[in-house]
């Protein structure tokens, strides 16, 4: 009912937004007011412009970009790219004086002569470009891009020559815009579910923090934040983050040595590199790291459990010290096949060979009363794990791109085994050893392969109208086994009461389709994709359902600078394969996780509002709930004073917020990106022990980027970012916020970088949280030696020769020129 409501309203909206949108701009030009109907669009006053660019033999250039300046002071209105046949046009002109410029790499930009534009079509004389040379020694490729470009359901952060562009992906991911990174280490953009894809990959969710550490941040050229995905992404996810590698669109070798380091109290020291060689039609590339990162977090947990009229009081207080070795590789190759086809294959691996333990103290006393007992428990641990990635993709683009296709096939085999010994003594309060408890083990390991294919097809309609389509199988096999034992018999045997061995299998067939119709001003995307989930755990029970998702997006553009959005779409989360079968696990004496095979999926509907002011972005969201996962008591063993924890759906959940980016120039060597959710309000309600329970809280988050350009070889990055206290999930969380800082100073000739910065300055990435369930109450504080300083230098090498442009048709890199 309330999807229905909303949907009503969206279309309200845009019936009575519509008509007044168009009376605002007649008034706005002091020109009479003309009645207009829905997507009618007046375009006597403008000008449309058609043209097309040559080289000197006359063969059409595609992929050239065209600027389209004032003439009064050469500021560029607007930019296009030519298509496969070298055309290009300009629509809703202004009539004024302007010229067009040509430009693409290896040619001398051309210009034309002075046009004096009037109302109506106007065919531009043919551009010709001259050929630069071919053969040079060393290329330099200098650009003036936007740090953050905003595209109809994208940020776009160009990142290659940032000085935060130090570490691997997640340490660059943190410090984009709308981006949050929670405790453990999970990154959500706008606070949603995020897909992540990897030029335009999809990465397997169970492997993504093993290739989000395993990427550079060096080797990334952007990121694009595409806040709202159409029907063409999994509907798993409310959002997607894009991260594109960097590309060379020349000819011969080139690759860059990265060395990096970063000291807190402990240290984390990196050395890896990449290569590339193209050479006509074939591209070989590849890399390989090695990372070496020790590190120390601290979890502090207070329990009051009501068990009697005096609560009792447990303080856990546990310290994590890692020793961690990752090794990471990528290979791949593409082959174009002529006739505007690609084919490529990429295989990535990242291998981890850990070790440390976890100390931790267990404090027992009666609410306001002196400690009664303390134990003391030391834990080490070994983890041998690997993540590798085998993906073969092809691309075709033919009739001058009016139909596109695009097949890929990706297996990701996943392994880990988790080692860890429990041994403990207990104190009382003279410090005495009162007993001392049996030892227990468990051996965890986990093999998980996921095999993907999915194929996309996109068709225009001539200039007005575009299908996209596509068909996607998603296979898991999943295998989980823990062997739990303990020496209570004086040996170690096994306890089958805490030991386990599961299967699951779980197949995702997935269609969608999406049609849009752009108008001069104006653009409508509906867009439905069905998914039908079979899973089975054999020996526990299996789950099939059958689900559509639609997506609806409508935009409407006053001007150049000024326009707006809405847009609704529908999500599911699946539970975590690992959550979904019966296990338990044993992080401490006192504290257990146990799987919930009732865990059902959880069900979003999003509506989104996007407008444009100028340089100002505003994005307005709702988010209504059903079955939200949380981390919840399951139930209290008040003799053993054990507590066991499950993943459990809540009733429901409703999220409303104000996003707001804006970018500045304060001067020419002062820049700032400013983003952050300015007013967030948060509402959940649900069981958990049997008792119903409901939290709701008003919050928000900032995050400010200043970049100063000391001179064209030094750049200073520093970000502040501050999150309010908030309620998610029926938890209170606590307020967090610091600043991070970058210098680069680029050097030999600017073929080389170093980059020296600090994080975690204020040393205030504290994580408190809080739940209160009347006979259970705790409090966390979680936090992790994040105050370092960090050195890195990077060098690139290579003697290229310029490649042919346009030969690749269809590449991506040419569209990122905009």
């Amino acid at each position: 009912m309330k999807i229905k409501l909303a949907l009503s309203v969206l279309v309200i909206a845009l019936l009575f937004l519509r008509p007044l949108l168009a009376f605002s701009e007649k008034i706005s030009d002091n020109k009479p007011v003309k009645t207009h109907f829905f997507f009618s669009t007046d375009t006597t006053t403008k000008v449309q412009l058609v043209g097309a660019v040559v080289d000197e033999s006359g063969t059409t250039q595609p992929f050239v970009t065209i600027s389209l300046l004032s003439a009064a002071d050469s500021l560029i209105v607007k930019n296009v790219l030519t298509d496969t046949l070298g055309k290009y046009s300009f629509k809703n002109i202004e009539p004024g004086e302007y010229y067009i410029k040509a430009s693409a790499i290896g040619y001398t930009s051309v210009k034309s002569a002075l046009l004096k534009l009037q109302a109506g079509l106007k065919t531009i004389p043919l551009l010709t470009m001259k050929s630069e040379g071919n053969n040079l020694s060393e290329v330099k490729i200098m650009g003036s891009k936007a740090v953050v470009q905003r595209k109809s359901d994208r940020f776009i952060v160009n990142v290659e020559k940032s000085a935060m562009a130090a570490g691997n992906s997640i340490d660059l991911l943190k410090s984009t815009p709308f981006v949050s990174l929670s405790a453990t280490n999970e990154i959500k953009l706008q606070g949603k579910k995020t897909m992540f894809l990897i030029d335009n990959k999809p990465v397997p969710e169970g492997s993504l923090q093993d290739i989000l550490q395993m990427l550079p941040a060096g080797n990334i050229a952007s990121v694009e934040l595409i806040t709202n995905p159409s029907a063409r992404y999994d509907a798993a996810y409310g959002a997607v983050i894009n991260i594109i590698t960097k590309k060379k669109p020349v000819e011969g070798v080139t690759g860059n040595i990265r060395a990096e380091g970063a000291q807190g109290k402990y240290g984390q020291y990196g050395l890896n590199g990449s290569i590339t060689y193209k050479k006509k039609s074939m591209t070989l590339f590849g890399l390989a790291g090695y990372t070496r990162s020790d590190q120390e977090t601290f979890n502090g947990i207070e329990r009051k459990l009501s068990s009697t009229a005096i609560p009792d009081v447990l303080v856990d207080n546990t310290t994590r010290m890692f020793y961690q070795n990752f090794y990471s590789f990528q290979s791949g190759a593409e082959f174009d096949l002529g006739k505007n086809q690609t084919l490529g294959a990429l295989i990535t691996g990242r291998i981890t060979r850990s070790h440390g333990a976890f100390n931790s103290n267990n404090i027992f006393r009666k609410y306001q009363a002196p400690v009664d007992s303390i134990l003391f428990t030391s834990s080490p641990f070994t983890n041998r794990g690997s993540t590798y990635n085998y993906n073969i993709n092809y691309h075709l683009l033919s009739d001058s791109g009016k139909n596109e296709l695009s097949v890929l096939a990706t297996y990701t085999p996943y392994r880990t085994d988790f080692y860890q010994h429990f041994s403990s003594f207990l104190v009382g309060q003279n410090g005495q050893v009162i007993r001392t408890p049996p030892i227990y083990q468990s051996d965890n390991n986990t093999a998980v392969d996921i095999w993907i294919a999915q194929v996309d097809y996109n068709h225009k309609f001539g200039s007005r109208w575009r299908l996209e389509s596509g068909v996607k199988n998603q296979r898991t096999i999943s295998r989980n086994t823990i062997d739990y034992e303990d020496n209570r018999t004086g040996v170690f045997n096994n306890v089958p009461q805490f030991s386990s061995d599961n299967r699951l299998k779980e197949i995702i067939y997935s269609g969608y389709g999406i049609i849009s119709k752009d108008w001069d001003k104006d653009k409508l995307q509906l867009g439905l994709r069905i998914e039908n989930t079979d899973a089975e755990f054999k020996g526990n029970f299996s789950q099939h359902y059958f689900k559509a998702f639609p997506t609806i997006n409508f935009q409407h553009d006053l001007s150049d600078q000024y326009n707006f959005s809405l847009s609704y779409k529908k999500t599911i989360s699946r539970a975590p394969y690992n959550e979904l079968v019966p296990y338990t696990t044993f992080i401490n004496q006192y504290t257990a996780f146990i799987g919930n095979p009732a865990l059902l999926p959880q069900y979003d509907n999003v509506f989104t509002l996007n407008t444009k002011l100028n340089k100002v972005n505003v994005i307005f969201t709702y988010s209504s709930s059903k079955g939200m996962f949380g981390q919840f008591p399951s139930f209290q063993d008040y003799n053993t004073k054990v507590t066991y924890f499950s993943l459990q759906n809540l009733e429901s959940s409703h999220d409303f917020y104000i996003d707001v980016f804006y970018p500045l120039r304060i001067n020419s060597w002062w820049s700032t990106q400013n983003s952050g959710s300015v007013f967030g309000y948060s509402k959940a309600t649900g069981y958990v022990l049997g008792e119903p329970f409901s939290l709701s809280s008003h919050w928000y988050n900032l995050k400010t980027d200043h970049t100063f350009e000391i001179s064209k070889d030094i750049k200073l990055q520093v970000i502040g970012y501050y999150s309010s206290s908030l309620s998610s999930e029926l938890t209170n969380i606590g307020s967090v916020g610091n600043i991070d800082a970058s210098l680069m100073i680029n050097v030999l000739k600017g073929n080389a970088q170093i980059r020296v910065g600090g994080t975690d300055i204020l040393k205030r990435n504290v994580y408190y949280s809080e739940q209160n369930f009347d006979n259970y109450r705790s409090r966390k504080d979680r936090y992790a030696d994040s105050r370092r300083v960090s050195l890195g230098f990077t060098y690139n090498f290579g003697k290229v020769r310029i490649a042919t442009p346009g030969k690749k048709l269809g590449n991506k890199d040419a569209v990122d020129r905009l």
